[in-house]
């Protein structure tokens, strides 16, 4: 399976980040990307560093100009492709959302992120509890017309193990996590997802946006995206400064050999762990 992540810059024009994409998509498809993720957000700048009700204006519904765009796209280049957006499903029912778009064109469906943080240290702020309702979805895979099944955590979600173990349950053989952080949190981003990946073996594709939004904070998104294979080995990374297309063959056969030799599912003691959900 060839899969690409996209990272790139942003600035607060929905039109021109949507643009930036196009040309970054179609380069993955070129590449041969049969699922394309783009990360957290993607056509805004990360606007929750700062509580500005103006903000509240940049979220589109999933029938709106990004997402008509995107699924044109999709259509044309025959990919699946995961285009994270700040969702309006009603006047003030906003979602950090992860539309999941078919070769077709059409929607196979949406997760809604789920864990919704609020932070303020020295080196991250987020406020995104004033922006965005914790998501209805649950922690769901899709089945896509390629043989892969998938899930999404988005970038906070990722520090919920349970989170992760759940889509492994659901059958997910690969986890993307679309993500917009910066700061103190750059010693966790391959740890994390290393650990996600080798606790349920499966593929975790990390993808961050990149560089300072323009119209944004003065925060410098520390990009980094990576590939991280089901023994929780990092096989490709991108940079920490520019846009960028990052290319992974994946091998889903592994996984269940690596599942069958390690016995991790067969070895939960799921009656045991009734504590952490009360």
């Amino acid at each position: 399976m060839r899969t690409a992540l996209v990272q790139m810059g942003s600035e607060y024009d929905a039109a021109k980040n949507a643009a930036r994409a196009d040309r970054l998509v179609r380069e993955a498809a070129d590449r041969g990307a049969r699922i394309i993720c783009l990360q957290e957000l993607f056509n805004t700048i990360y606007f929750p560093y700062e509580l500005n009700s103006r903000h509240l204006d940049l979220a589109e519904p999933l029938d709106g100009p990004t997402m008509e765009h995107m699924r044109g796209l999709a259509g044309e280049l025959g990919v699946v492709l995961i285009a994270p957006i700040y969702e309006k499903a009603l006047d003030g029912l906003l979602y950090n959302s992860a539309p999941v778009i078919g070769p077709d064109g059409n929607l196979l469906g949406v997760y809604r992120k789920s864990h919704i943080p609020i932070v303020s240290v020295p080196s991250l702020t987020g406020v995104e509890k004033y922006y965005f309702t914790p998501g209805d979805t649950g922690f769901i895979t899709f089945a896509t017309p390629f043989g892969a099944t998938i899930g999404i955590l988005i970038c906070y979600d990722r520090h919920f193990p349970e989170a992760a173990r759940v889509l492994a349950l659901e059958g997910a053989q690969i986890v993307y996590v679309p993500t917009a952080t910066t700061g103190m949190s750059r010693y966790l981003w391959e740890l994390e997802l290393q650990a996600h990946a080798v606790d349920n073996v499966y593929y975790v594709g990390g993808v961050n946006r990149v560089g300072v939004d323009e119209g944004g904070s003065e925060s410098h998104f520390y990009g980094s995206s990576m590939w991280v294979d089901p023994k929780g080995k990092i096989i490709s990374q991108a940079g920490d400064a520019e846009d960028e297309v990052l290319v992974a063959d994946l091998d889903l056969s592994a996984i269940p050999r690596i599942r069958n030799d390690w016995g991790f599912f067969r070895d939960r003691r799921p009656d045991l762990y009734g504590s952490l959900s009360s």
